[in-house]
């Protein structure tokens, strides 16, 4: 696995925090190698037999139900706090239940949107699949095929259920005797006790800007946040991203200042079990002490002061 994230730019993704936002140019470029390598339905087999929290906000929200058709109900709210180019709809039929999944950005090749909507089929699959384990799910799936298996490779997983889809989106339909399940009370309650399942948009303006210190942020405390390395997870040039952030008024070297500075002087003030060493690490500074300047530098304070003072306000 190592090699295929290494070659996508994700081996510094951390493996225990599903919800560390992450390029999605760059998930979809993982998800097709991965594919080609392993066999056309790989990303069906990915999903298949994981317990649902292994997936994170998604499917926590799911699982707090109470039945399917709640559950989806609520992972389409929770959308924006999960992909800033995702759409989930979902409508009730009067014998079902109808969810599409569709993309404000465009997936490129047939071979990427098909392994795509694959996986977010089998996603979807699987979550009806904790209420309803033994009954078919899927009433009826539209999806793209691929351009060499076409979607023979699914019909050990859907049957004669799965179709041609004839726009670009993820059609799955799903019987009403599925759609009024409930997932069983240990799911529940186990979804209900767990915090984060409505966070805040993921990108609250929308802007590019906000969008490169998103990530930017995600990356500090793992690896080197440049210029080059973020223009790629966009699939646009360093160049391209120079002369938009210059349009917007900044530069990348502020975006990444401004965003140590805001993680910084939460983690400071809030955080007051962690050492300023380890803040100063998981910022990539190279001690403790090229912290403090730069906080002298933002606030005029040295961090312990700035500790100090907040604990004596509160």
């Amino acid at each position: 696995m190592r090699p295929f994230l290494a070659s996508a730019d994700l081996d510094w993704v951390p493996a225990d925090n599903p919800e560390t936002p992450v390029p999605l140019r760059a998930v979809v470029r993982l998800l097709v190698e991965i594919t080609r390598a392993a066999g056309p339905d790989t990303p069906y087999r990915i999903i298949n037999g994981r317990g649902g929290y292994e997936i994170g906000l998604i499917n926590n929200a799911a699982f707090r139900g109470p039945t399917v058709r709640d559950g989806f109900a609520r992972v389409s709210r929770a959308m924006p706090a999960h992909c800033t180019h995702e759409v989930l709809t979902v409508a009730d039929l009067a014998d079902g239940l109808h969810i599409r999944d569709g993309w404000t950005y465009d997936m490129g090749d047939n071979e990427a949107a098909h392994c795509v909507q694959q996986y977010v089929a089998a996603l979807v699959d699987m979550i009806c699949s904790v209420a309803c384990p033994d009954a078919p799910r899927a009433e009826r799936v539209e999806m793209l095929p691929h351009p060499e298996a076409g979607l023979s490779h699914l019909h050990s997983w859907l049957g004669n259920r799965v179709h041609c889809a004839p726009l670009r989106a993820l059609d799955f339909t799903i019987r009403a005797e599925v759609a009024e399940a409930r997932f069983p009370d240990d799911v529940l309650a186990r979804a209900n006790a767990t915090d984060g399942y409505i966070t805040e948009r993921l990108v609250p303006d929308g802007s590019l800007p906000k969008q490169v210190s998103v990530l930017v942020a995600a990356m500090l405390s793992r690896t080197s946040p440049d210029l080059d390395r973020v223009a790629a997870g966009a699939g646009i040039s360093g160049r391209t991203l120079r002369r938009v952030l210059q349009w917007h008024g900044t530069s990348f070297s502020e975006l990444v200042e401004r965003t140590r500075a805001r993680i910084a002087l939460d983690r400071v003030s809030k955080d007051t079990d962690a050492s300023l060493k380890s803040i100063a690490a998981d910022l990539g500074y190279a001690d403790q002490a090229t912290l403090s300047r730069a906080m002298r530098r933002w606030t005029g304070e040295t961090p312990s002061n700035l500790r100090e003072n907040r604990l004596r306000q509160n």
